[in-house]
């Protein structure tokens, strides 16, 4: 009785690096990541709001600028703000201009609740951008639920390590409350990594993330990006004196392991799935079957080569059988 063995999938395109997201695209999810994430944690702890105010939105600006420029064409801009309904690369830039023109509206004009306004917007703008990458289903490392989390941990974090940089570069004394906050801050964000990088075990999610699992970059965005700024803010909790000295290195730190994370996210994780056929493979016991049967039929048409009166033909090697003398 024959057996139905189990077959590998037939992949006719491996794996290939996606080519529509550059260096362009890596600044715009840094620098819009990084001002709107600078806001909320300016407006959560009451601090530098007027600096955030206008340095946020300038951020987010330039990175809208950044991309702009990848595009090629940027007088065509106004064509992603026609796609609102079906594009979130359009959600994002209404919801940026939104958060720009909220903040700067709360730093001339100070309403009651337009400074919470901003922030939400602020927050939704952190996730539209991962759900601009999240909505690309050929590329595996990106078509994850946790993507758009993964976004917003890094704007937090990226957000709470300038707000270190500018209260330090001030001069204004790091409460215990600031420095715990960003502790917090940097377990959550290491916790969500962690999960995003180990979500799937398929093999397309698990080929393309392999380099944010290991080697030096993986030891870069885990190492200098979580576990030294940690590191740095307990000595400065544990020593008041090193606080003002060691909150600046811990920012530092962050955020280059956050713009290290975004960029090996986007110009090395994102890899284009193969293409396989399922469905139509061949398990050991079908090419046997034909194996034997392309053996069977070569047979029968050197025998009737042999009766038409020309040379008989060997099956393998294709030349002319010699006959033996009678």
């Amino acid at each position: 009785m024959r057996t139905h063995e189990p077959a590998t999938p037939v992949e006719l395109i491996p794996p290939a690096p996606q080519t529509l997201w550059g260096k362009p695209a890596v600044a715009n999810f840094v620098l819009g990541g990084l001002g709107a994430g600078f806001y909320v944690a300016a407006v959560a702890f009451d601090r530098a709001v007027p600096i955030a105010s206008w340095l946020g939105p300038a951020l987010v600006l330039a990175g809208f600028a950044c991309v702009a420029g990848e595009a090629g064409r940027p007088l065509r801009g106004p064509r992603v703000l026609a796609r609102l309904q079906t594009s979130w690369m359009s959600r994002e830039a209404w919801i940026g201009g939104m958060f720009a023109v909220l903040a700067a509206g709360d730093l001339l004009i100070p309403v009651p609740g337009l400074r919470a306004v901003a922030a939400l917007a602020a927050l939704a703008l952190a996730l539209a951008q991962g759900l601009i990458l999240r909505r690309a289903r050929g590329v595996a490392a990106w078509d994850t639920p946790a993507l758009p989390v993964v976004f917003l941990a890094s704007s937090l974090v990226s957000g709470a390590a300038l707000l270190l940089l500018v209260e330090a570069g001030a001069g204004h004394g790091l409460s215990g409350a600031l420095l715990g906050a960003t502790l917090t801050l940097l377990a959550l964000g290491a916790l969500v990594w962690l999960v995003f990088v180990t979500w799937s075990s398929q093999e397309p999610f698990v080929g393309s993330t392999r380099a944010l699992r290991e080697g030096s970059l993986a030891v870069t965005i885990v190492g200098a990006g979580y576990v030294l700024p940690f590191v740095f803010i307990v000595l400065g909790l544990a020593r008041p004196a090193l606080a003002d000295d060691m909150a600046p290195l811990a920012a530092l730190a962050m955020l280059a392991g956050q713009v290290v994370a975004k960029a090996v996210l986007i110009l090395t994780a994102g890899q284009l799935r193969p293409i396989t056929l399922p469905h139509l493979t061949l398990g050991r016991s079908h090419l046997t079957g034909m194996t034997a049967e392309r053996s069977h039929a070569a047979e029968e048409r050197s025998h009737a080569a042999s009766l038409s009166g020309h040379p008989r033909l060997d099956p393998a090697s294709r030349t002319p059988i010699q006959r033996r003398p009678s």
